[in-house]
């Protein structure tokens, strides 16, 4: 029976295996061929009937290898803007140095007209960074099909991570009280950050243990998050046999979700 052996690295078992070994299941389901995770190396070990099968099935291991190696966090879009958003940085600061130049040699009308250039620059590239952020979301969830129990922080900026965070936390808390949402988060691990930095995966676990909801860390860069539902509402309609719930059973959902965190290795 044909066969190979991929060798891939610990943090790449991940990528290939996916969530619940989703990603594996759907290679076999598509190629016909079989996937295994060996221990040893770690490699990823793919036999088939056929060479066709094993051929498919490696092609798209080692894209996913490739795509974990180099990966494209930002997108087109997201990549062009914040281009843009750095050069109207640097425009900025060469504005600013101009105009104290000018200032310097007396020319103060000059200068404030620079200063004036270079504050509008640098608002420029605030709007920029703002819209790069917002198709760079798209682009690692919305793009490949992941609805609003997943968001994938990579390529953002602390900030903007954390707002968006926000936003998308308090949508799922309007859900009905008794209602909890497993919230799929995704700061990264830090791997290609510079000195591999993990303040977004510090950021986000600080702020989940702040709002008091459980939370179990499934690999080295994904929280997976209960967030309770805190809106008024019943789960379904009434003719269909639901009723809102009472106080006694609001405040046994509100025990059972909002825990203190918990965090497994």
């Amino acid at each position: 029976m044909p066969e190979v052996c991929i060798s891939i690295t610990e943090v790449q078992v991940g990528h290939v295996l996916g969530k619940g070994a989703s990603t594996l299941k759907a290679i076999q389901c598509r190629t016909g061929a079989t996937l295994e995770i060996l221990k040893e190396g770690p490699q990823v070990k793919i036999s088939a009937d056929e060479e066709a099968k094993v051929a498919a099935a490696s092609a798209e291991v080692r894209a996913i290898v490739a795509n974990q190696e180099n990966p494209d966090y930002e997108g087109p879009e997201g990549a062009r803007l914040r281009r843009k958003a750095n050069d109207l940085g640097k425009k900025r600061s060469s504005l600013f140095d101009e105009a104290t130049k000018k200032r310097e040699a007396g020319d103060h009308a000059g200068a404030n007209k620079l200063v004036v250039l270079a504050k509008q620059a640098g608002e420029d590239m605030e709007d920029c960074h703002r819209k790069a952020a917002q198709a760079i979301a798209r682009h690692n969830n919305e793009d490949k099909g992941k609805g609003e129990t997943y968001f994938d922080m990579h390529g953002l900026r602390l900030e903007e991570a954390m707002e968006m965070l926000k936003t998308r936390i308090a949508r799922l808390e309007e859900k009905p009280e008794g209602v909890v949402t497993e919230f799929e988060v995704i700061p990264g691990a830090g791997h290609h950050s510079v000195g591999g930095a993990q303040k977004l995966k510090g950021a986000t676990k600080e702020y989940v243990t702040a709002k008091g909801y459980a939370y179990e860390e499934i690999n080295a860069g994904t929280f997976l998050v209960k967030v309770p539902g805190l809106g008024e509402g019943v789960l379904s309609k009434p003719e269909e046999g639901d009723k809102a719930p009472s106080k006694s059973q609001k405040a046994a959902a509100r025990r059972s979700t909002l825990k203190s965190c918990c965090v497994c290795m």
